[in-house]
């Protein structure tokens, strides 16, 4: 099967992975004609640095050569596109070098090829574009087209060197370094979008993740008792069930939560506080997503917002009773109502619940201390003295 296109559209000319495929064919040519491979291709067993940049402009035929430079046609335009000129040049660069550090690792004689960086390319362009398809063209019983997720064409070819390289076949093929520019280009461009490094979408890996992981804290919600669509109105000969009227500020409110979120998705907890709070002000009873709850309350902490932190806790022990690490929250609470809002009888009764589940002796020293430490005062209510 050979890859046409995919249907990932171009904002810009990608004209550096363009220059990339014509260094390629141009030292091709040259390689041919004055016999390079010997001093240019990169040795396992005598590496040099200048080895690391020229192995993967090398190429063993035409069949090796237009292989790679049809992959990083067909991933390496949007890719380009998506990183920008200067970003995606030192990308590609860095990915070759990887690879060709992990083949010296790993492998022994001489490498050359572009499918180290070919593969990094390729590994970029699932993170970027996890949704995206692959037009591939086939000969089977007669010659025709498929299309295909970028993802499992992709993967295939992963698993496929996965596969050769640890059962030692041997194809004259350097699956060690296919593997680790695919890692490499994966694993750098999810920590660029992570970083906002990377112009980010919907539809990237990291929004994908998160997407996901909103969908699991609301079946959290929903399978601790929480129906967002039940209404309970009053009792008239039966129980009816009536729609929830509208807040007065609906509108208002949805906007806050759509702010919040943001907020937090771009790691700007100090925004998500000050947007919650005006949240609260409006509607005490709302909550937020599991994750985005536990956020806000401990930025709030962070900002000796003690009266706020305490609510936002409160509020996410109601709604979240089956978090796996309850006992952190109720450790946390205890903690701020024994320390600074002196509501001591609060304070002990978290405590102790948080010691019955807390597993790390750090954690139950730091407990019990303070259990001892506000003890006397539940008695007599008042603060020690200074």
């Amino acid at each position: 099967m050979i890859p046409l296109r995919t249907d990932s559209r171009l904002r810009s000319t990608p004209w550096v992975n363009w220059a990339l495929v014509a260094a390629n064919v141009a030292v091709f040519v040259l390689q041919s004609a004055f016999g390079l491979t010997e001093r240019l291709a990169l040795d396992a067993r005598d590496p040099s640095l200048l080895h690391f940049f020229t192995y993967s402009l090398l190429h063993a035929d035409v069949l090796h050569l237009a292989s790679n430079m049809l992959f990083l046609y067909i991933f390496g335009n949007n890719v380009n596109d998506k990183m920008g000129h200067v970003g995606y040049l030192a990308f590609y660069l860095a990915g070759g070098i990887f690879a060709g550090v992990m083949y010296v690792l790993t492998g022994s004689g001489y490498v050359i090829g572009a499918s180290g960086a070919v593969a990094a390319v390729t590994g970029a362009y699932i993170v970027l574009f996890p949704r995206a398809h692959v037009t591939l063209l086939y000969f089977w019983f007669y010659v025709g087209v498929i299309e295909v997720p970028s993802v499992w064409f992709i993967g295939f070819f992963f698993v496929k060197d996965l596969f050769l390289n640890f059962s030692h076949a041997p194809t004259g093929v350097a699956h060690s370094a296919h593997l680790a520019g695919t890692g490499f280009g994966c694993a750098v461009t999810a920590a660029l979008l992570a970083s906002n490094l990377l112009p980010r979408d919907h539809f990237d890996i990291v929004a994908l993740f998160k997407q996901w992981n909103r969908r699991r804290q609301f079946r959290d919600l929903t399978a601790s008792g929480y129906d967002p669509f039940a209404y309970t109105g009053p009792r008239i000969g039966v129980e009816s069930r009536l729609p929830a009227p509208a807040h007065p500020q609906q509108d208002r409110i949805h906007d806050l939560r759509g702010q919040i979120t943001d907020a937090i998705d771009k790691d700007d907890f100090a925004k998500a506080a000050e947007l919650y709070i005006q949240l609260r002000g409006i509607d005490a009873e709302q909550v937020l997503a599991r994750q985005a709850q536990l956020d806000v309350a401990a930025q709030l902490a962070s900002q000796q917002l003690y009266p706020q932190a305490a609510e936002a806790y409160e509020l996410f022990l109601r709604h979240y009773r089956n978090y796996e690490q309850i006992e952190q929250v109720e450790l946390m609470l205890g903690l701020i109502y024994a320390r600074y809002l002196d509501r001591y009888d609060r304070a002990k009764e978290y405590l102790i619940r948080a010691m019955a589940r807390l597993h790390g002796d750090r954690e139950i020293r730091l407990a019990r201390n303070e259990l001892d430490r506000i003890e006397p005062l539940t008695q007599t209510g008042s603060a020690p003295a200074t």
